[in-house]
């Protein structure tokens, strides 16, 4: 489609420097679609190669048709796929009718994502893992500290980064409405969740059941789901600081996560701590990771 067409169908004027727009409407079933379209007709994705403000929206009107615009950087939409941070951007990328694409970058994106193996896979797993770990000793701190409802709130996050581990070893990129696809993957996690939400038990005695199902899944999970940053340390002779794997771009997006999965690994021994001096440290000694 060309550039002059794409102001025809969305009501607005596209720039030139756009390097592919991806088209979302509004449907009449029941599937589930991003809240990015609540209220308006269509949502159009626009690619740039790269922009001051990492996303940019805007709104239009047409014959009665109203559009919300997203315009995103080239690496800001490759973050939200690879990270999994973003899923209203993976949903339009996903969903989206691709208008504009000449250089084929939407089309190879979303042929990743279909397909679903290798570093994406691999980057996906890792950091689902890293959240599920996160949310899991916070659930358990706060149950141990008698915040029950904290707990509650956090144990239910643990599982949805527990469902979309499952959806990735199965295969699949998750999508945002993940329990449908685990359900139907019949997967021991969407019994733990119907158990969580509608037990009869007590809420303290289901979220303790919770917890020791996690605890399990962790451990068994660990050493697979944490093979992108195996390879990380493995990748050279040197042992790592925690400063230089956050500043890896792999590794960025999980500041308060890394630091919990280290510490897990090297008490499963998978990986190793070295003590170094250095002058960062003051009187004591900086740790490195290495495998």
């Amino acid at each position: 489609m060309e550039l002059s067409n794409l102001t025809l169908l969305s009501g607005e004027t596209f720039e030139e420097n756009v390097l592919g727009a991806v088209a979302w409407r509004q449907r009449g079933d029941a599937t589930f679609q991003s809240a990015l379209l609540h209220d308006f007709d269509m949502v159009v994705l626009l690619l740039h190669e790269e922009q001051e403000t990492e996303r940019i929206i805007t709104h239009s009107i047409a014959a009665d048709k109203r559009t919300q615009s997203v315009h995103v950087g080239l690496s800001a939409l490759e973050r939200a796929v690879m990270a999994g941070d973003n899923n209203e951007l993976v949903s339009s990328l996903i969903s989206g009718e691709v208008i504009w694409d000449p250089k084929g970058i939407l089309a190879e994106m979303r042929k990743q994502l279909t397909q679903f193996e290798g570093p994406l896979k691999e980057r996906v797993l890792f950091m689902e893992f890293a959240r599920f770990l996160h949310m899991y000793i916070k659930s358990k701190r706060y149950i141990e500290a008698g915040c029950t409802m904290d707990a509650y709130n956090c144990v239910l996050i643990a599982l949805y980064h527990w469902a979309r581990i499952e959806v990735s070893e199965a295969g699949y990129f998750p999508e945002p409405a993940v329990w449908g696809q685990v359900k139907s993957l019949n997967s021991p996690v969407h019994k733990l969740y119907e158990e969580l939400t509608i037990s009869t038990e007590t809420l303290d005695q289901r979220i303790e059941l919770i917890l020791l199902a996690c605890e399990f899944a962790l451990m068994s999970k660990m050493e697979d789901s944490c093979a992108m940053l195996l390879h990380i340390l493995g990748s050279r002779k040197e042992a790592w600081s925690i400063k230089e794997l956050l500043q890896h771009s792999g590794l960025s997006p999980l500041q308060a996560e890394l630091p919990l999965v280290l510490r897990k690994l090297v008490s499963r021994s998978l990986i190793r701590e070295i003590a170094s001096w250095a002058v960062e440290a003051g009187d004591g000694h900086t740790i490195r990771y290495t495998l």
